[in-house]
């Protein structure tokens, strides 16, 4: 299995009153990880959010937050897929610091037809170069 790795940063203006990130930003870091996971996968950027016959709504996302996140401190996200079905993928997004786990995101993406609005197949193509990064579950 393998993981996807990058490093962020906590900005200033992420952060709340209590100098810590405001806890709904953690869902555009994990989203901004996907973006770039998607690219390293070797899936052009405008194939997939601009010329695709199909789009990819998030269905669910979730987070559990273990520790802070102090503005100007850096991070690691491991990104890895949990799942994948007919026609939706799960998401893994691990962010620590050094070995200690600040939070754990979990966004569901289900694929749709750009016509039809209508729940469709993860695409074959896509399903293989998520494979590798599949979670094996215990």
């Amino acid at each position: 299995m393998k993981t996807f790795v990058r490093e962020v940063q906590i900005r200033f203006h992420e952060a709340d009153p209590a100098r810590i990130l405001y806890f709904g930003n953690v869902f555009t870091l994990a989203h901004d990880t996907f973006e770039d996971f998607i690219v390293h996968c070797g899936i052009p950027w405008d194939k997939w959010f601009k010329d695709s016959p199909y789009f990819v709504p998030i269905k669910h996302a979730e987070c559990e937050y273990k520790a802070p996140f102090i503005p100007g401190q850096k991070y690691q996200v491991h990104t890895q897929v949990a799942s994948i079905s007919e026609s939706s993928f799960q998401m893994l997004y691990t962010f620590q610091q050094q070995e200690s786990v600040h939070a754990i995101v979990k966004m569901v993406h289900t694929f749709a037809d750009l016509k039809t609005k209508k729940k469709t197949q993860v695409p074959d193509e896509i399903r293989k170069v998520l494979t590798p990064y599949l979670v094996e579950m215990k």
